[in-house]
């Protein structure tokens, strides 16, 4: 059984390369299905961590603050209304014009930024995540292992590798199921349908429960359908890796039809971070320019987030006069936006004004308390006008908050650094580095501490213990490679 784990552990990590979506074979599961037997929670958790270290270390994520806060308070909000579920999701944004979206062992993911902006509202991408957090929350990945394991030893590993390739094309996936199983009836090679109809099923449910309209899901699926002809590169690899089907969509039209119909509403950061992206897969911000201006001059009117857009971009080709301007426009409209609040703030930043922009900051978290973003932005702040003590208050509580914010770390490790305190700074290097997915540039850093004060005796044990930890973990994974 092991050694079974063992080897999925080690094609997920190294055969593919890229993000994994499990899709498991064909049998729904009983109450109380004995899957956590074959791959536990943590098993689970310690497998997704790793994938998104090394989806971190090859620089796959996208590092966007606001981006990134949206996308985690989206999927928070809609996995919250998950019955009796311990699982804590974390969610990103992959930095890909492809639209797909994954989910990885241990409640990890991942939205294509292709896939956002694909989207024609909230609700859409509120769909997809639904179901990708049923695809963790009815233990697929698990289920899929534990079917293989009552096969022999050759077969399993062929179907696993089936499980996996199904990440990629479920044709190759079938394929391989086929040759493994050959004429025998022992497994059906429909292995990726039921998995997907139980993620649209329980997907629906917590849409519901999350004040979206469940037909979001069916018409995103119908129309990624209708528009893949009109794709130069053939149909996204959303409906590649997530297989739909006329029949699918008709069933997932006919279960939504028996929720009340919601009203869409997206929330007001949704068309903001569409923005970001927009300006962020441009060719030209130039061009893009132009466009606004003429735009303006014909007397076109723009929407917030058409404005906003307009000031991201002027700070793109460095016009920060006008870009601050905007920013006042759209502060005096809406001064509760997060975003707005952020972006003047950075702007004064940049031009010296540090007094301006902690202002900004400190007003943007009496309205918000402990809000990550302004946070995190107040304490680079306060750094760079040598105020350790606040600074370093700041990131400390939002590591209680989040102990994985690797932002953290890496602003505390510069805090630590300015002020003069190298061991604390190498310290908390080495904590940005391991959460970013470069072990060895971790155990780097703390060795370097350890040799800084080797008198300090309390430092030198915690150093030793957290360097023994890594390296663990690194002889672990060395070992099932060698398997």
């Amino acid at each position: 059984m092991r050694q079974l784990t063992s080897l999925f552990i080690i094609v997920s990590l190294l055969g593919l390369g890229s993000p994994l979506q499990a899709q498991a074979l064909n049998e729904l599961p009983e109450m109380g299905d004995s899957s956590s037997a074959v791959l536990s929670a943590e098993d689970e958790m310690r497998i997704g961590k790793e994938m998104l270290r090394q989806l971190k270390a090859n620089g796959a994520i996208i590092n966007d603050s606001i981006i990134n806060e949206y996308i985690q308070n989206l999927g928070s909000k809609i996995a919250s209304n998950i019955a009796s579920s311990t699982t804590r999701f974390t969610f990103f944004v992959i930095d890909a014009s492809s639209i797909n979206a994954f989910a990885m062992p241990g409640g990890f993911i991942g939205v294509h930024a292709g896939l956002l902006l694909a989207s024609k509202s909230e609700n859409e991408v509120a769909s997809v995540i639904a179901h990708e957090i049923a695809h963790v929350t009815q233990h697929h990945i698990a289920r899929g292992v534990e079917q293989a394991n009552r096969m022999n030893l050759p077969m399993t590993a062929a179907v696993i590798a089936a499980i996996l390739l199904g990440a990629h094309d479920p044709q190759m996936a079938n394929a391989a199921m086929a040759a493994a199983v050959g004429g025998s009836q022992q497994m059906k090679l429909d292995f990726t349908r039921a998995n997907e109809h139980e993620a649209d099923r329980v997907g629906m449910q917590l849409l519901a429960a999350s004040d979206y309209d469940p037909r979001g899901m069916a018409d995103f699926f119908y129309r990624l359908q209708q528009e893949s002809r009109y794709y130069e590169s053939g149909m996204p690899e959303f409906l590649r890796t997530h297989p739909v089907t006329t029949d699918r969509i008709s069933e997932a039209q006919d279960r939504a039809s028996r929720y009340p119909k919601k009203p869409t509403i997206n929330s007001p950061y949704y068309p903001l971070v569409l923005a970001r992206l927009h300006l962020r897969y441009s060719a030209s911000p130039e061009t893009l320019l132009q466009q606004f201006k003429t735009a303006i001059a014909e007397n076109k009117s723009l929407n917030e987030s058409d404005t906003y857009l307009l000031a991201l971009i002027h700070e793109k080709v460095g016009n920060i006069k006008e870009s601050r301007d905007i920013y006042k426009k759209l502060l005096a409209q809406a001064p509760e936006r997060i975003a707005f609040i952020h972006g003047m703030a950075e702007l004064e930043s940049s031009r010296g004004n540090h007094n301006e922009a902690l202002a900004l900051y400190r007003q943007g978290l009496k309205r918000y308390p402990g809000n990550t973003l302004l946070s995190l932005a107040l304490a680079e702040t306060l750094t760079r006008q040598k105020k350790f003590s606040a600074a370093r208050e700041l990131l400390q509580q939002q590591l209680v908050r989040n102990p994985a914010s690797s932002e953290a770390y890496r602003l505390l490790a510069k805090l630590e650094a300015s002020s003069g305190n190298s061991v604390a700074s190498h310290l908390a290097q080495a904590e940005y580095y391991y959460l970013s997915g470069e072990p060895h540039s971790a155990l780097d850093q703390l060795n370097i501490a350890r040799r800084s004060n080797p008198q300090d005796h309390y430092h030198a044990s915690r150093i030793d213990a957290r360097l023994q930890q890594i390296q663990d973990e690194l002889k672990r994974a060395d070992r099932l490679s060698r398997k």
